[in-house]
């Protein structure tokens, strides 16, 4: 069975799509992190710069959500403004999980298993991402 992917995007299902999404990523998110901090892969005591202080579950459930939500309000406005959406949707998602790919080696002695676990935590939220905005919110050509 082949999945098409049409040339726009129910922004009604987009509402509930986006949400919902958030909430896989923020979930699966918290796992991990629970089992990084339950196997020392993310430090109690490392201090995470601009934060001022350790890694805790409250950025990460806001760094799950938040750019789900965003991610659905850019996909909302190429839906109004561009011919296929979903395809420049898709380009721009995984260049943008590619650059994130960095942002844990900002982080000062970080230790390479936060960086797999903080990395595994973008490709969740990407992951959800992807799959809840190409099958759920697509809208299906007659």
């Amino acid at each position: 069975m082949t999945t098409l992917i049409s040339t726009s995007v129910d922004t009604r299902k987009l509402l509930t799509v986006a949400p919902l999404a958030g909430l896989v990523a923020a979930a699966i998110n918290a796992v991990l992190f629970y089992i990084g901090t339950a196997t020392g892969a993310i430090p109690a005591d490392l201090i995470i710069p601009n934060a001022g202080q350790p890694l805790t579950i409250g950025p990460v459930i806001i760094a799950s959500v938040v750019p789900v939500i965003v991610a659905g309000l850019l996909l909302a406005l190429l839906n109004r403004f561009t011919k296929r959406p979903l395809r420049i949707f898709n380009v721009i998602a995984v260049v943008l999980l590619v650059l994130s790919f960095t942002s844990p080696f900002s982080i000062p002695n970080v230790p390479v298993g936060m960086i797999i676990i903080l990395n595994l935590m973008h490709v969740v939220v990407a992951g959800a991402v992807l799959v809840a905005f190409n099958r759920l919110a697509n809208r299906q050509a007659d």
